[in-house]
């Protein structure tokens, strides 16, 4: 049985989950001005404090290996812990640069524009000069709170040095039990092993849909490229829902009679653009937020957070907390990305949305998902060394170095501390690519090419699903006899999609 604290924590921890995702939630809907998050995480500041953490070791080393799961919950309650009690040594310099940039502006054309409004543009934006120009003045305004970024990294990675750790790494690689250092050396042969044929296609692709030769193009033609305009009219927004709940329906899943998943699609003025799931009440409340409009992306988007509310839906209401709210990120992150890239497959785009003449942009997508898989993998290389302590007076120079060599469009310094994740995020991203290519070809290999119509894939999936946060994603691929995880296996699965043209 549970100690009298677990039990109490575990409370505390669902009751901080709950609240603080409904808060987020309010305020990405557009049906709250501002979210009282900075409240929550103070009142409930006792879930993250040296003398929580303290107890939580001493449970854990007083539980049996033998218990296994509740040995591998304590440690996810404890590397939660410690990640929000760094967090918490920066609250404050983040809410200094949220407000900075929140009240930057720039004056183009005669237009005043905020910070935000300008890289809504850059991404809109047709004409090559006029993306690189936007870019540049967004760039001034995010070097002006470059001294605020540099002095939050330096408080974390002090703050990680206090805790006992070797260095800011060190921590996340123990507390987390991933080794990034050794994924990021498997991602470097990855970009090595894609290199060529990706230059090939990319260059290509890059002339066709963002009107620039290679050699000329910048971070700030990427926005644009991914929008694929011209493919729009497939994609209508009138579509998404009836979309969403045939995709769901093939695999047995009756959406409309799930009341535990509410699709707020409500015009507001105030409503974030961009689509999100937040799970209030895990299993008995996700929300998944989404504002209509044409275009693959929106599909793309929507699907996505379905994958991650459908996960949070069909887990078990028997886990403990931590299993329920968290867990693994790239778990979480692969079961979204199944269900985002039937955007990607022939079958799937002629069935659900008649567009049968796909080639073209199967290919575009291809080319832009391995574009997308080298980003990540070029960030997961710089943030290994960022938080080893190995770029102190180099930072900025060495992300332009990796990410220009892993995309080919130049890179420079200005985001080499705006674009960087202290939960290493890039990591979770590319191990649940991984996991996905793996999952998905072996949901086809039982169930047939179009699985998404088969109810037993739908059986297989809610199995998953009830596991919540249980397991790692190196522990699921092995529990479904996918053998280990694999970045040759996903190297190939993207290889194969620019080539099909």
């Amino acid at each position: 049985m549970p100690s009298d604290f677990l039990t109490e924590h575990r409370q505390r921890f669902c009751e901080f989950n709950s609240q603080l995702n409904r808060e987020q939630y309010l305020f990405h809907s557009g049906q709250k001005e501002t979210p009282e998050t900075n409240y929550l995480y103070s009142e409930f500041s006792d879930l993250f404090s040296a003398v929580t953490i303290a107890a939580l070791q001493k449970e854990l080393a007083a539980t049996s290996l033998a218990r296994e799961t509740d040995q591998a919950a304590i440690k996810l309650l404890l590397a939660n812990a410690k990640h929000e009690k760094l967090q918490a040594q920066i609250r404050d310099l983040d809410e200094e640069i949220k407000d900075y940039e929140a009240h930057a502006t720039i004056i183009y054309e005669g237009e005043r524009l905020s910070f935000h409004t300008t890289s809504a543009k850059v991404k809109h934006e047709p004409d090559p000069k006029k993306r690189h120009d936007l870019s540049a003045r967004r760039a001034e305004i995010i070097k002006g709170g470059q001294d605020l970024r540099a002095e939050r990294l330096e408080k974390l990675h002090a703050a990680a040095g206090n805790s006992g750790s070797e260095n800011y790494l060190a921590l996340y690689q123990e507390s987390r039990g991933i080794d990034y250092t050794k994924l990021a050396g498997q991602m470097q042969q990855f970009l090595s092993f894609t290199e060529s044929k990706y230059v090939a296609v990319f260059s290509a692709h890059l002339l066709q849909t963002a009107h620039i030769a290679l050699d000329e193009a910048t971070q700030a033609d990427l926005a644009y490229l991914q929008q694929l305009k011209k493919f729009a009219p497939h994609f209508p927004a009138w579509q998404l829902l009836p979309v969403y709940r045939e995709t769901f329906s093939g695999l047995g899943i009756s959406t409309y009679k799930q009341t535990n998943i509410v699709l707020d699609d409500q015009s507001r003025v105030q409503k974030n653009v961009k689509s999100a799931h937040f799970p209030l009440l895990v299993p008995d409340e996700i929300q998944i937020v989404f504002t209509p409009a044409d275009g693959q992306r929106k599909f793309q988007a929507l699907l996505h957070e379905a994958g991650h509310a459908q996960q949070f839906a069909w887990t078990s209401r028997h886990l403990f907390p931590e299993f329920q709210f968290t867990g693994d990120g790239a778990t979480r992150e692969a079961f979204a990305l199944l269900f985002e890239a039937l955007v990607d497959d022939e079958r799937w785009l002629a069935d659900t949305l008649h567009f049968h003449e796909s080639r073209d942009f199967r290919h575009a997508q291809a080319v832009q998902k391995l574009m997308r898989v080298r980003r990540y993998a070029a960030k997961l290389n710089y943030e290994v060394e960022l938080h080893a302590g190995k770029l102190a007076t180099t930072a900025g120079a060495r992300y332009a170095e990796l990410l220009t060599d892993a995309v080919r469009v130049k890179y420079d310094d200005t985001e080499h501390l705006r674009d960087v994740s202290e939960a290493f995020y890039a990591a979770d991203f590319l191990r649940a690519c991984a996991f996905e290519a793996q999952l998905r070809e072996q949901l086809k290999t039982k169930y047939g090419s179009r699985w998404w119509t088969a109810r037993k894939a739908g059986e297989t999936l809610i199995d998953l699903w009830n596991t919540g946060g249980r397991y790692k994603t190196e522990e699921l691929v092995k529990m479904i006899d996918l053998g280990e995880l694999s970045f040759d296996w996903l190297a190939e699965d993207l290889l194969t999609g620019i080539g099909e043209k």
